[in-house]
């Protein structure tokens, strides 16, 4: 057998050195010490808290009893507390409210936007100028502050004797009965009819400004202070086609028992070269006091209250009714 060669050793070569073991990562104090606060009692329980908030609350609805459905929370909407009526306001304005409403009778005081709901409803009346708040009250039950609307006179038109308020707002004429015909002054020749129904303007300037005369010679509803001292029958609105004139250039007269005619001119506030409402009445009163009547001595007249220093008094060829 040959034999074997030997490995030759390589001079100068040099033996691998072993490799170390790798040591374990060293961990950071930062997170060692938040390991050791979370798994601490306290955090625990405020996680597991908070975990089960937001896996449970929108099952809240669903385990919790619903409330509004509880009898001592329901309440009969025809036992609402409302401003008191007063003057021409119907005493059945809350049944008349429920009736027209979509408010149910009875109504738990938990429903959501019930005082809004309730607050649409009575707006919607025409007897009912606003709504100044809706709110539960501590009984429990529902209170209802109301401004209402009153009448001042009734204008003859071709559909009948109509009520309006003082900014000329048609009221419900099934409220008023016969003997409210006189009751209230009347608005003479107007040639218009109403633009909507109860609860809207009647349209147009006329009938307002016939209106706030009305209300000025009715203070707080006092036909006697005024209307019925100076023996009145109506306030005349001007022949003139609505909208053809403005406010300032519209003439009003009152008519009176006796036939006569008294030249009033612009409604209150139209204009401030005229007498003031408080110097017109005084006029009135100081022809009163000398004569008794506005067709003495041999009227009737036209008599003119417009003047500063003076009435200015002439005859009526006839008696104007």
């Amino acid at each position: 057998m040959p034999p074997v060669a030997k490995a030759k050793k390589t001079r100068g070569a040099k033996k691998a050195p072993a490799k170390k073991a790798a040591s374990p990562k060293e961990t950071s104090p930062i997170v060692i010490a938040a390991r050791s606060w979370f798994f601490r009692p306290a955090p625990l329980i405020i996680t597991a808290f908070m975990v089960s908030a937001v896996v449970l609350v929108p099952y809240l609805p669903y385990l919790l009893p619903n409330l509004s459905e509880l009898e001592e929370y329901k309440f009969e909407m025809e036992q609402i507390e409302i401003t008191e009526p007063q003057g021409w306001v119907p005493a059945h304005l809350v049944e008349d409210i429920l009736v027209r409403s979509d408010l149910p009778q009875r109504v738990s005081l938990l429903k959501p936007e019930l005082c809004r709901d309730v607050a649409k409803a009575f707006s919607g009346n025409p007897w009912v100028r606003s709504v100044e708040s809706v709110r539960l009250t501590q009984k429990p039950a529902l209170r209802a502050h109301l401004e209402y609307r009153q009448p001042v006179a009734l204008v003859e038109s071709a559909k009948g004797l109509l009520p309006v308020d003082i900014e000329g707002v048609l009221l419900p004429a099934s409220d008023f009965s016969v003997d409210d015909i006189d009751r209230l002054p009347h608005i003479k020749n107007v040639q218009s009819t109403p633009a909507g129904k109860a609860g809207e303007p009647w349209g147009g300037m006329l009938v307002t400004s016939a209106a706030k005369i009305a209300a000025a010679l009715t203070p707080e509803h006092n036909m006697e202070k005024y209307w019925n001292r100076f023996e009145l029958t109506a306030i005349v609105v001007p022949t003139i086609r609505e909208g053809a004139a403005t406010e300032e250039e519209l003439i009003f007269e009152l008519s009176t028992t006796g036939g006569s005619r008294i030249i009033w001119g612009k409604p209150p506030g139209a204009d401030d070269l005229e007498p003031t409402v408080e110097q017109k009445i005084g006029r009135m009163e100081q022809y009163l006091s000398s004569y008794g009547k506005f067709d003495e001595p041999d009227g009737p007249y036209r008599v003119d209250i417009r003047l500063f220093d003076s009435i200015s008094l002439s005859p009526l060829g006839r008696i104007i009714r």
